[in-house]
């Protein structure tokens, strides 16, 4: 009898079965044998053409199922805000990949051990913009200064998440740190380039200041951890600032192990913006008819410092529709400008109203309620977000945030925690919120 596949005889019979395995872990795609058929060479050609289109077909839809797989949550890119290289023609993207060389901005001579962090945001929604969460990378420098930093790993994924920005920060201690979008006390940066990009990082002086240092860097968790050590040497370049007798120590002082105390023999400690006062569980329960219990957490989307917090009432076993996130600026160093224009970016196309204050923005949508204010006399700027199944309308929102405006006496500032690895977050999809 003749094998499977062969040709017999004008007398013979003929019968074959194809076996497809689709890549990318698909399931195999088996195809029946035909019907057995009497040889002939005008219809064995005309077998073998049907079976290759059909194959087609079935290879042409599998691919689509695939491809369609793969990229349907995938985010979509924001341009970059930066060029490609000096002097050449490169594309920019804020995926990356990143590489560069740090040198000493005196000596240029390259600087080892550097960290090198890589931090990417996306945001999400189609009204209403709102966090979305970050991803970070930390590399080394060699012995030659390089780095690089691979592509965003895109693992945030959502059908409205958009990668929106990118941001490199370079920290070596005994120099002032490197942030690729701002120039310490010069204002934005416009030389960072994607690829071959140079860094020339100025020693630190004596006359430089640790606190303007660390709100400069706005660090992420990795460099946090780095710059911990300059909390002390910061609060005693205010207290001197502001006429005590201490002066902070060099980059090259006392570790983060070491305690450097205030003239009489007190430790000084950096404080932090607390707003949790503002608006408690009970009274978001009381305006809304909320019977269950909240869990009162910090946002993430945000580094806490002594002039912003962002408060988030999760409620219990509950999902983000029921819950209630505020984010309060008071006397930012920049001026409330800055702050207005996050209202402005977070809430597109809303024209300010005098609902609250002379400058208050009210946003409804089917899946959020949000209310916005600035208070000039108070220098304060306060953005309030609420679910559609906490807040059933818009004019519940408002109240929850009117009555914020009405106790804006229940701030107060709160010592910090003495390493940043007691404040850990973890990023979580709803409102940018993150949790403890």
């Amino acid at each position: 009898m003749p094998g499977r596949g062969s040709i017999p005889g004008e007398s013979g019979r003929w019968s074959q079965e194809i076996h497809v395995t689709l890549a990318a872990g698909m399931t195999s795609l088996s195809l029946p044998a035909p019907q057995t058929v009497r040889y002939c060479p005008p219809a064995r050609r005309l077998f073998a053409r049907a079976r290759r289109r059909q194959l087609s077909v079935h290879r042409t839809i599998a691919s689509a199922a695939l491809l369609a797989s793969l990229t349907a949550c995938s985010p979509l890119v924001r341009d970059a805000d930066f060029v490609g290289a000096r002097d050449q023609v490169a594309d920019a993207t804020l995926e990356g990949p990143f590489d560069g060389q740090i040198v000493d901005a005196t000596t240029a001579e390259p600087i080892q051990g550097a960290a090198v962090v890589g931090v990417w945001s996306y945001d999400q929604g189609d009204g209403l913009l709102a966090p979305a969460g970050s991803e970070t990378v930390e590399v080394r420098t060699d012995q030659a200064g390089r780095y690089r930093i691979p592509k965003a790993p895109m693992k945030v994924r959502g059908a409205t998440v958009r990668l929106v920005a990118f941001e490199l920060v370079a920290y070596k201690r005994g120099y002032v740190a490197y942030r690729s979008d701002a120039v310490m006390a010069a204002g934005a940066r416009t030389d960072f380039t994607l690829r071959q990009n140079r860094i020339e990082m100025e020693k630190w002086r004596e006359s430089d200041s640790h606190a303007d240092h660390l709100l400069f860097l706005a660090a992420p968790p990795v460099i946090q951890q780095l710059t911990k050590w300059e909390r002390e040497q910061a609060n005693l370049d205010l207290y001197r600032s502001m006429g005590g007798a201490g002066a902070g120590a060099g980059p090259d002082g006392p570790g983060p192990d070491g305690e450097t105390p205030l003239p009489g023999g007190e430790t000084p400690t950096m404080e932090l913006l607390d707003a949790r006062g503002l608006l408690p569980p009970d009274e978001v329960r009381r305006r809304t008819g909320f019977a269950d219990a909240f869990d009162v957490k910090d946002l993430a989307d945000l580094a806490r410092t002594h002039f912003y917090h962002g408060v988030h009432l999760q409620a219990a076993d509950r999902d983000e529709t029921f819950d209630v996130a505020y984010r309060v600026w008071k006397n930012p160093p920049g001026g409330l400008a800055s702050v207005q224009e996050t209202f402005e970016a977070t809430l597109p196309g809303v024209a300010p109203t005098t609902e609250i204050t002379d400058q208050t923005w009210v946003f409804d949508s089917e899946d959020v309620r949000a209310v916005a204010f600035l208070d000039a006399e108070a220098n304060l700027g306060l953005l309030l977000t609420c679910g559609v199944q906490q807040c059933v309308d818009i004019e519940t929102a408002i109240i929850l945030a009117k009555f914020a405006a009405d106790h804006l006496d229940l701030l107060s500032m709160d010592a910090a925690p003495e390493t940043a690895a007691e404040t850990p977050f973890n990023t979580e999809p709803g409102f940018g919120v993150g949790e403890p």
